[in-house]
C-alpha cells in the first residue's frame, strides 16, 4: 500500500494529470489518486501510511477481553 501511494505521488511530481495518466498507469480509482495527492499536500510523508486497519473495530476493550476465561 505504501509503495502504491508513493508511486502515485511520484507520477504526480512528474507532471502527469491525475485522471488520465496516474489512475490508468497504476490501475487505481481516480478519486483515490486525488485523495492521496491532497492528503500529501496537507500532511506530507505521513500520507504514505494508511489510516485504516482493514478490520472492523473491536467490540470489547482489552480489559474486558482479559476477564474472559
Amino acid at each position: 500500500m505504501r509503495y502504491r501511494r508513493a508511486m502515485m505521488l511520484l507520477a504526480s511530481a512528474d507532471g502527469n494529470r491525475v485522471p488520465v495518466v496516474i489512475a490508468q498507469l497504476l490501475q487505481a480509482d481516480e478519486g483515490a489518486v486525488r485523495d492521496v495527492i491532497h492528503r500529501f499536500n496537507e500532511i506530507r510523508l505521513a500520507a504514505l501510511d494508511p489510516q485504516w486497519t482493514g478490520d472492523r473495530p473491536r467490540l470489547l476493550s482489552p480489559d474486558k477481553l482479559a476477564a474472559y476465561p
